[in-house]
């Protein structure tokens, strides 16, 4: 049963707890573009926060000599428990989740330095520093990350990992699963995520089936929610800029050791440039959203948790296969309207003085998708929905050893204007084991078996392991295996093929990673190899989906970071991803070979205010009908300042060479544009 709007705000409404708070598009994708068979990083620190060079498997300690971060004038300052607790397992959402720990390599708070997993995390300074409003742009330049974007803002925007297709990485929101079911590859569609709320973003490079079932063959991409912390606080934002853009933004947070919430809205317009780079009309796009977590600690260890997150988006766009040329061409009244909304209920219940914890989660997502002038071939609606319930228990069999076992049941539901709706579903289950060997040996170990109810049984495992030497040098590496199942457009609309198996893939990467001058300089250099295998392509007779393609790709990624003064560092990334499609011998399309990142940040405590410069190099990349898209360079800006106790303002400059290049072929990029604003906050 579908369900409806006011029904959905009712239901946030209800579950908001003792507080009074003012208060997507996913799109059928044709993601032919990217069925063959990415890789970055630029991460701006201040120094109390882990870095992505420093949080490449290990924490962060900065220089012995410098003092803890002065946080900007008026901000909140959570009071944290502690972060390692030995014998005692973690209990976020209940308690403030620690700095020092990642949340994705095991669907728990882990100390960064006892995991072997390549992870980048992003926290809620970073994004602010940024001033970027989409997690997109938010990625772009990370470590192990390519960006596409098909055009302007409200463009559809892919996201690619170590080289694997875009259908490949699974995106996470606090542990619902965002891919869209009705898409053409179940893939994700970033144009409409924002950055409202996120308290970080963390990138989990590599095969992380093991833990997360489908989808997960070249990574996890899991956004976590802002928890809310502190005595009540209320902030209004505005900003504008180029291309008629604006967006206001109004936030409350308040938490305390029984209660917590945070809630967020905010609503964008552009007036964007046109999708298709050989005509000038602009394509706009207008976005708003609402997203908001609470909970409650009741007695005897029990915590409910409530998340949730409604997009509606608004995007002009243009015709990617205009007749008679069949080639990109203007539409001046298509437009792709889309509707998302997700929320999680988790139920947590830790005892034994917190050795022993249990969680209970409930996953609902609905996707409503309209083309406005789809053509006479195309289809105007679809809708999907995703429904989840997933277990995991956790117990701390000694201070060394956390064993945990989990299970799910998810089933997807997909239709459209010429398609009934069809379902599949999938049941999981996994054991994992966390221990440590020696002192400064840390391992996790698992394997999972699943079965889907199309495409049969899929078994994976996965092995981290890290040893920190006492002189600042750790060896860290993990092996694992991923798997895709097919998507419901792939089994069941269209060019179906009803005995599709699902995707499979093999990965694992080795690295170093060195402290130099007590933590005043932080490098790691890690190799890594990702095979796929049963991918899902065209036959040669473009009459069905089969799963004949194999791809591979391996490569290096390099990171350095380096603090010249405390308050003054710089964060360098080189990425090289060599890609091959095993079945042509072609590089795999619109992932680049070569990558880099340099970003310097300057920032001054006293006066609450930070500004970072950032230079991003993308190197030549394929693209369809045998097109090479040229190498180019990005050079941004952004800075913030604290005027008043109460108010702060930011700027952004974007692409401000104003580089002209093509992420896909015969699409716009955005040139040059310049964003500024107020935020008040009470």
């Amino acid at each position: 049963m579908r369900l409806s709007f006011w029904w959905k705000c009712a239901l946030t409404a209800a579950l908001l707890p003792q507080f009074s708070s003012p208060l997507a598009r996913t799109l059928w994708a044709d993601d032919l573009a990217t069925a063959n068979i990415s890789d970055e990083e630029t991460p701006n620190r201040y120094r109390d926060q882990p870095t992505e060079t420093a949080v490449e498997n290990a924490s962060y300690q900065p220089p012995a000599e410098a003092p803890a971060e002065v946080p900007l004038e008026n901000e909140a300052i959570p009071e944290l428990p502690e972060t390692v607790v030995p014998g005692r397992l973690s209990n976020f959402p209940a308690e403030p989740l620690p700095a020092d720990t990642v949340v994705s390599p095991n669907r728990m708070p882990t100390p960064a330095s006892q995991t072997g997993s390549s992870i980048t995390v992003i926290t809620a300074d970073d994004i602010a520093r940024s001033g970027q409003t989409s997690v997109a742009e938010v990625l772009r330049g990370k470590l192990g990350v390519d960006v596409v974007r098909q055009g302007g803002p409200g463009s559809i925007t892919s996201v690619f990992l170590r080289g694997a297709n875009s259908s490949h990485t699974k995106v996470l929101l606090d542990g619902i699963p965002l891919n869209a079911p009705q898409n053409a590859s179940r893939l994700f569609d970033f144009s409409t995520l924002t950055t409202d709320n996120v308290e970080r973003i963390e990138v989990l490079r590599g095969p992380q089936s093991m833990v997360y079932g489908s989808d997960a063959i070249g990574g996890v991409i899991n956004i976590i929610t802002k928890r809310g912390q502190g005595p009540l606080s209320v902030t209004a934002g505005t900003m504008g800029g180029s291309f008629q853009t604006g967006q206001v933004t109004l936030s409350a947070q308040a938490g305390d050791e029984r209660k917590y919430f945070s809630i967020q809205g905010s609503q964008y317009h552009t007036g964007g440039v046109s999708q298709v780079d050989s005509f000038p009309e602009q394509d706009d796009f207008n976005l708003g959203v609402v997203s908001g977590r609470t909970g409650i600690n009741l007695e005897n260890g029990l915590n409910i948790d409530y998340v949730f997150r409604y997009s509606d988006a608004r995007a002009d766009i243009d015709d990617q296969f205009a007749f008679p040329t069949f080639t990109p061409a203007d539409n001046l009244i298509r437009k792709n309207k889309t509707k998302v909304f997700a929320n999680r209920v988790q139920f947590t219940h830790t005892a034994l003085d917190g050795m022993l914890q249990q969680k209970v989660g409930l996953n609902l997502t609905d996707y409503d998708f309209l083309d406005t002038d789809p053509g006479a071939f195309g289809t105007p609606d679809y809708q999907g929905q995703t429904r989840e319930v997933d277990y995991l228990i956790s117990g701390q069999l000694t201070e060394t050893n956390i064993l945990s076992a989990g299970a799910n049941y998810l089933a997807e539901d997909a239709s459209s204007t010429f398609d009934p709706r069809v379902t599949q579903n999938l049941k999981g289950a996994y054991i994992q084991d966390q221990f440590q060997l020696l002192p400064n040996w840390f391992t996790t170990a698992g394997v999972r078996w699943d079965d889907t109810s199309k495409a049969g049984t899929a078994q994976t495992y996965r092995v981290t392991s890290i040893y920190n030497f006492d002189s600042g040098t750790s060896l860290h590496g993990s092996i694992g295996t991923g798997f895709r199942q097919p998507a419901l457009a792939e089994n069941s609309f269209g060019f179906f093929n009803p005995n599709l198996r699902p995707e499979r893939s093999k990965g694992w990467d080795a690295g170093v990673r060195q402290e130099l001058f007590g933590g005043a300089v932080v490098a790691d250099a890690t190799y890594f190899r990702n095979d796929f295998l049963d991918l899902i392509v065209i036959n040669d007779t473009f009459t069905a989906l089969e799963n004949v393609g194999a791809a591979r790709s391996s490569g290096v990624e390099l990171t350095l970071l380096v603090y010249i003064f405390e308050d003054l560092w710089v964060d360098a990334s080189y990425t090289f991803d060599d890609t091959l499609n095993l079945d042509t011998g072609a590089q795999l399309l619109r992932r680049p070979e070569d990558k880099s990142s340099l970003s310097i940040t300057r920032a001054w405590t006293d006066i609450g205010a930070s500004a970072t410069l950032q230079l991003i190099y993308i190197g030549d990349r394929a693209d369809i009908g045998g097109v090479t898209l040229d190498s180019y360079y990005l050079l941004n800006a952004s800075g913030r300042r604290k005027i008043t106790e109460n108010v702060e303002a930011f700027v952004r400059l974007d692409n401000i060479t104003n580089e002209s290049y093509e992420e896909v072929d015969a699409y716009n990029s955005v040139p040059f544009g310049a964003y500024g604003g107020l935020n008040f906050t009470y």
